[in-house]
């Protein structure tokens, strides 16, 4: 490990890592982004915030989307079959973070398993990997190849307290 990959290590151990959150926002949608967005608060800072589609046809998810603070990615649509644009473009702009930001940590949110060469390539580079998505249509592959993977249709429901419990009994 380099001083750099060193430096990143540790900046995320204590929670102060550059995160960049990429949305395959046709596979998963915006949902529970807000969820996602808590759920790595103790990673880092978010500092890159993208979601990619075709947005003329997602006219009605642009203000949600905006009130998040994403930034849409918006791609057009020249054939019926342009269906992989959004997957490719969300590969490109994460090799170019890789190459020129302080991004340390990459959360990529989709459950295809097309990202797997580009979640290999982040941690060969010495980056963590997030992977967040669908548990239902989530890849196998794709879920081991990242460091870690956040369901987005699961709830996270805090645990219940026991009726007999000490803490139960004071109201």
């Amino acid at each position: 490990m380099n001083y750099m990959q060193e430096n990143q290590y540790l900046k995320r151990e204590q929670g102060e890592g550059q995160i960049a959150v990429l949305i395959d926002f046709e596979n998963v949608g915006l949902d529970s982004i807000q969820f996602l967005f808590d759920q790595i608060s103790d990673t880092g800072r978010i500092i890159v915030k993208r979601a990619y589609a075709d947005w003329a046809t997602e006219s009605k998810r642009r203000d949600q989307i905006l009130e998040l603070g994403i930034e849409p990615i918006h791609l057009f649509r020249t054939t019926s079959g342009g269906k992989n644009a959004s997957d490719i473009r969300l590969a490109i702009d994460a090799i170019a973070l890789l190459y020129t930001s302080p991004v340390d940590t990459f959360v990529i949110v989709s459950s295809d398993s097309d990202f797997v060469p580009l979640t290999s390539k982040l941690r060969s580079e010495g980056k963590t990997v997030i992977g967040a998505g669908r548990e239902a249509i989530a890849s196998r592959t794709l879920i081991t190849a990242c460091d870690r993977y956040i369901y987005l249709d699961v709830p996270v429901t805090p645990p219940s307290t026991p009726k007999n419990s000490p803490s139960s009994l004071l109201r």
